[in-house]
């Protein structure tokens, strides 16, 4: 079994703690945490610490804290790597075929935000979507030539996070070449944690294979998965990202999203249509493309929220939720 670790506001600012009591789903909930004795002010840094030495309070003070003070317990210094179309479902659902190659984005660290804070639609988006996914943070530095197996994922990987990937669709595909970075990117557009679920090596493999995920929308649960069900899993993607790029500790890999998202409602052979049909032209294309989608679809509206929830079905412990609200920007 893991630590939940959380990220909170007080009068000294944001402090690190460990969660002693059940996990919140919403920010009401009132939570019990021990302070953690560190100057740490990053997630890598917290991370460091504790790799070198530095112990999780077993007892001590407790503090009782509403959820509503929680932050993301990915700090904003962090790179954000994302998994896109990396579970079988979503695939089906957007019609792009049999996938032969991992498909990686970034998505902006300022669009950090905390499980209960407010996720603010743009006033020019309209087609406004959510993806649940789970985060894995590094537990050390991704360098050139590493090569990371099942054996030695728990060297990589320190904890997991609960992540919702908001998403833009219209920003998304109104530019020639796409614009997923910007779809994504937007303030507020990444609500994570409650916890950052902190694992001893040897737990890390296990756990994520048996970590469980749900997003419910208007009262039914629209995803539902767990990671086990990945296309290409967390030691194939660190290996093929160590040719790419240096990722640091504290850094977070975004591991793609499960089937029911509200674009996956429409119709994939319509919007590669669309696609096709006004390549060249921008204004067109996103025009026609609202239109399409908004008459098939309902997208994310002003004051309604989206519940989701983690659980590490290995030790049968719920890791909490988020409750996030719609609001217009």
């Amino acid at each position: 079994m893991g630590s939940m670790i959380v990220r909170f506001t007080s009068a000294a600012g944001a402090r690190w703690g460990v969660l002693v009591s059940k996990a919140p789903t919403r920010a009401e909930d009132e939570i019990e945490v021990v302070e953690i004795k560190t100057d740490a002010v990053t997630t890598g840094q917290l991370i460091t610490a504790l790799e070198n030495g530095l112990a999780l309070p077993q007892d001590g003070e407790r503090r009782t804290l509403r959820a509503s003070t929680l932050l993301s317990p990915v700090t904003t210094d962090a790179t954000l790597v994302c998994q896109g179309l990396n579970y079988g479902t979503h695939v089906t659902e957007t019609g792009v075929g049999e996938r032969k190659k991992n498909l990686f984005f970034n998505k902006a660290s300022s669009s950090l935000s905390g499980p209960y804070q407010d996720i603010v639609r743009p006033a020019e988006v309209e087609l406004l979507d959510y993806e649940v996914e789970v985060g894995i943070v590094l537990r050390r530095d991704l360098k050139a030539g590493d090569v990371v197996t099942k054996d030695t994922l728990g060297n990589y990987i320190a904890a997991v996070v609960l992540c919702n990937d908001i998403s833009a669709r219209d920003t998304m595909f109104a530019a020639l070449m796409m614009q997923w970075y910007e779809g994504k990117s937007f303030r507020t557009f990444c609500p994570a944690g409650p916890v950052l679920y902190w694992l001893e090596p040897s737990a890390v493999a296990a756990t994520i294979d048996e970590m469980e995920f749900t997003l419910s929308y208007k009262g039914s649960v629209r995803q539902s998965s767990n990671m086990s069900l990945m296309i290409y899993k967390p030691a194939e993607t660190l290996t093929q990202l160590a040719r790419i790029t240096d990722l640091k500790s504290g850094d977070m890999v975004m591991t793609g999203t499960p089937g029911g998202v509200l674009l996956g409602h429409a119709s994939p052979a319509r919007i590669a249509e669309i696609l096709k049909g006004h390549l060249f032209d921008d204004a067109k294309r996103t025009e026609e493309f609202r239109k399409e989608l908004k008459s098939a679809v309902s997208f994310l509206q002003p004051g309604e929220t989206l519940e989701l929830t983690m659980r590490d079905g290995h030790a049968k412990l719920d890791l909490g939720g988020q409750l996030c609200r719609i609001a217009q920007g």
